[in-house]
């Protein structure tokens, strides 16, 4: 039960696929490179561009490292204030304060073309500093589960029963183990419910 952050190869302008930090990814070639690809599966999030970071605290030197890595981060931070099926996202809990710059600044239009290919925005508006701007999964369909903060609503859920579950294992199939069973679910997707899951 886990949420897959994927990275994905940038391009430059005509296409060729950068391996290094010499040439700045094109936007659009890489999202339709990606594009291209056509996975569709609601346990994967991509997110672009790669971000420059501190190498640690105090250091002067930055370095790169994957969108992934910042995601993941925005992810601890959600789950330390809130709960796993708020949106990693946004100004309140994807804020990513320890991101220096990105591998290329992107515009509005950037965003919402980023947004139709289910690749999820790192980016910076006036003022603000960087923040992760989405939380598509890589589904193709629309449905809830097209969304980061709803794949992990679900596995937390499946978690959450399989555990019990796993008590119940072998116990006769009768009304007296489902009623037993039902019993110790209820209250903790009861929890679920109340935290706004």
């Amino acid at each position: 039960f886990a949420v897959y952050l994927m990275d994905i190869p940038g391009y430059d302008y005509s296409g060729t696929r950068l391996f290094d930090d010499a040439d700045r990814p094109d936007v659009q070639q890489t999202g339709n490179k990606f594009s291209s690809r056509r996975i569709n599966n609601n346990f994967a999030a991509v997110y672009f561009p790669d971000v420059s970071m501190q190498d640690r605290a105090g250091s002067p030197r930055k370095i790169k490292v994957p969108s992934s890595v910042a995601a993941l981060a925005a992810i601890g931070y959600n789950d330390a204030v809130s709960h796993p099926w708020y949106a990693p996202a946004g100004f309140n809990r994807g804020a990513l304060n320890f991101v220096a710059s990105t591998a290329v600044r992107l515009n509005s239009n950037d965003r919402d073309f980023l947004y139709d290919n289910r690749i999820n925005a790192i980016t910076s508006f006036a003022g603000t500093g960087y923040v992760i701007f989405g939380q598509k999964t890589l589904q193709v369909g629309k449905s809830a589960l097209d969304r980061v903060n709803v794949r992990r609503l679900v596995n937390e859920v499946k978690r959450t029963v399989s555990n019990i579950a796993n008590n119940f294992l072998f116990e006769q199939n009768n009304a007296a183990t489902r009623a037993a069973f039902v019993a110790q679910v209820n209250p903790l997707l009861a929890l679920v419910q109340a935290q706004q899951g």
